[in-house]
Order: structure tokens, then C-alpha cells, then sequence
């Protein structure tokens, strides 16, 4: 099998891994079991660990030959499209797909009303669009307010404006929150807020948009599972949120001895002074290094710090052999030479070399098609 030599984005999915190539198509593979690879294919002769439908190596999705970006969530994908709609796929039963309905779609579909988006990006079970008037539109799960339209009564498969926000440069959908940064470098949360994941120095939902504290020089914002970190000019970062792994990278953990060590308010990142983009995944968190490096932290049980051993770490450790990635999202690298990477577990084949229930500490490289 050749790999894949042509991508120029790569996005993580909790349990599949989509890849944005140069010709502008994309690329899927792992866990199918709701269409979330976008092919339309339910038999690719492979199954998980659950007897569910996958992939371990990419597979085309299908009908799109025009994409900008992708986002892969929980168990839905998405794609900007040029000229500003979006098309998703996969899991509906929430509405995060956006076309109107809660029916899975194994191919693409339009999302109902998007015509100007500049960024997307996939939660566990719902999506949210930037626009770019500076507004941003969410869709999907509402049951804690991710969708920060002021409801948390219903979920909407159709978009819905998030309230008060007219100048965001970026966001990020995480599993039941959301988080944009705005212009000047502050940054907004709204949703579920059970270990102070929207750093406002509360434990208190809100499904309106609240200011993360003490942060004023971010570039980048990125929502994980139950944490979210900013990236900040000149190259540090901070965290807040759940720290359970160490996630949060300033040196703590839970050691069962001591209370959770969460943070509803930024801590630093330990020894980070030169990032120039973060990853939050469920429970690790990653950071391109300038120079083409990649340092991970908190849950590594499974391989997702990608520093050859399978324990956790509450500060940043090198993910082995890589030295010339210009992108990364959770625990895979996009490299300079448009070849992938990706370390961690692969009990749905979301490494994409080709192997099944192989979980790998140190990166491997992504297969292409037979």
C-alpha cells in the first residue's frame, strides 16, 4: 500500500481520522459504524471491537471535489466547501449533521442556510460554522448549552446564531462546549461547564457565550473533551478545565491522594514557550512546536502521547521521530512532505495503517489505497 502524500489537513474524530488532500478531496478511515467515513460504503470487510463497520485504511468521501477545510467529531464529519457552504456526514441523531432532519447520512449533505462560512468545526454531537461577518452558527446537541443561542431545552438540526458574538477570528466545538476567539485575542465559552472547562472561574453552565478569564493575547483556541487551551502570542499556552490525566500540563494531576486538580480559571503550560498551534483531544492535549516538533501531554494509557510509553504525563514530552509536522490534531501530524502520522489507540483502525485493535505509542505512518 502507498501513503497518503498529498494532504494538506489533518482532523481527529473520536473514533475515525479524516484527512483534506491537495486536489481538494477528502480521505476518511476507522470506525463507520454510523457513515462517519463518507463513502457510502456500510461493508468495507472490516470490523471494531464492537462488530461495527470499519475502515483501516482511507477511504474517498464521496461527491466532494472542492473542500477547504475538515472536522472530524464524535462521530460526524464535516467540510467547507469553496464559496462558503458546508456538507457533513455520518451521525444525526442530535441534528449535528444541520440538514434539517436527525437521520445518519454515510455521504454527504448540505447544511440548511450556510452560504458563508470561513471555518468549521465538529463537537462530539454537534458543529459549529464561523461566518464571515464574524458571527458563528451552531447545530446539533443543546442539551448544556453548547449550541450558546440561550436554550438548553432543545437540540436543533438546522443552524442557530450563537448570542453576542459579532467579531470571532476562530472557534472550537468541543464534547458539550464551544469556545470562540474573538478579534484582539480574548476568548468566549458557552455550554456545559461541569470542571470549569469555560474558564470563567465558575463550575456554572451557561449557554450564552462567557469570557475566559485572565486571557487577552490568544491566537488560537481549541475546546477537547472536558478541557480547553489557548494558544497565545509569542508561543505559550494555557489551559483550564478537567485535569484528571494532567491534561492541563502545568505539572498536576489526579494522584487519588488529593482532590482533582481541575482549573476553572488558565494555568500555563510547563516548558511550553514556542508553540504555534495546541490540539485538546478527549483526555491529552498536543502543541506544534516551532521548527516542525510535536509535545503531547495528559492521557497517555493508550499511546496518545506518542512518546513510546503507555503512561501519563502532567507536562509536555516529545512525540518520538517527528521533527517536520506543520499541523496537529489530537494524536496526528500533518508533515512537511503531505504525509500523515498518527500514534495511539486503533481499536477502530483510526491509525490508518492498515491494522485493527494494534494500539501504537510511537506514530505510524498512514496508508493509502490499495
Amino acid at each position: 500500500m502507498s501513503g497518503i502524500t498529498n494532504a494538506t489537513q489533518v482532523s481527529a474524530g473520536g473514533l475515525h481520522t479524516c484527512a483534506l488532500l491537495s486536489d481538494q478531496t477528502v480521505k476518511c478511515w476507522g470506525y463507520n459504524g454510523d457513515g462517519e467515513l463518507g463513502d457510502g460504503v456500510t461493508n468495507h470487510g472490516a470490523t471494531d471491537f464492537q462488530g461495527l463497520d470499519t475502515s483501516p485504511t482511507p477511504v474517498t468521501v464521496s461527491g466532494i471535489t472542492n473542500a477547504t477545510q475538515i472536522s472530524a467529531g464524535g462521530q460526524h464529519t464535516c467540510a467547507l466547501l469553496s464559496g462558503g457552504t458546508v456538507v457533513c456526514w455520518g451521525d444525526n441523531w442530535a441534528g449535528q449533521l444541520g440538514n434539517g432532519t436527525t437521520t445518519d447520512s454515510p455521504t454527504p449533505v448540505r447544511v440548511s442556510g450556510i452560504t458563508n462560512a470561513t471555518q468549521i468545526s465538529a463537537g462530539f454531537s454537534h458543529t459549529c460554522a464561523l461566518l464571515s461577518d464574524g458571527t458563528v452558527m451552531c447545530w446539533g446537541w443543546n442539551w448544556e448549552g453548547q449550541l450558546g443561542n440561550g436554550t438548553t431545552t432543545e437540540n436543533s438540526p438546522t443552524p442557530v446564531q450563537v448570542s453576542g458574538i459579532t467579531n470571532a477570528t476562530q472557534i472550537s466545538a468541543g464534547s458539550d462546549h464551544t469556545c470562540a476567539l474573538l478579534t484582539g485575542g480574548t476568548v468566549r465559552c458557552w455550554g456545559d461547564n461541569l470542571y470549569g472547562w469555560l474558564g470563567n472561574g465558575t463550575t456554572t453552565n451557561s449557554p450564552t457565550p462567557v469570557p475566559v478569564s485572565g486571557v487577552s493575547t490568544a491566537t488560537q483556541v481549541t475546546a477537547g473533551g472536558m478541557h480547553t487551551c489557548a494558544l497565545l502570542s509569542g508561543g505559550a499556552i494555557k489551559c483550564w478545565g478537567h485535569n484528571v490525566y494532567g491534561e492541563l500540563g502545568n505539572g498536576n494531576y489526579d494522584d487519588h491522594s488529593v482532590p482533582l486538580d481541575d482549573s476553572s480559571i488558565p494555568v500555563s503550560v510547563s516548558g511550553i514557550s514556542t508553540a504555534t498551534q495546541v490540539t485538546a483531544g478527549g483526555f491529552h492535549t498536543c502543541a506544534l512546536i516551532s521548527g516542525g516538533a510535536i509535545k503531547c501531554w495528559g492521557d497517555g494509557e493508550d499511546g496518545e502521547l506518542g512518546n513510546g510509553a503507555y503512561d501519563a504525563s502532567p507536562t509536555p514530552v516529545p512525540v518520538s521521530g517527528i521533527s517536520i509536522a506543520t499541523q496537529v490534531s489530537a494524536s496526528c501530524a500533518l508533515l512537511s512532505d503531505h504525509t500523515v502520522k498518527c500514534w495511539g489507540p486503533s481499536n477502530s483502525g483510526q491509525l490508518g495503517n492498515g491494522e485493527l485493535g494494534h494500539m501504537s505509542a510511537i506514530p505510524v505512518d498512514v496508508v493509502g489505497l490499495p
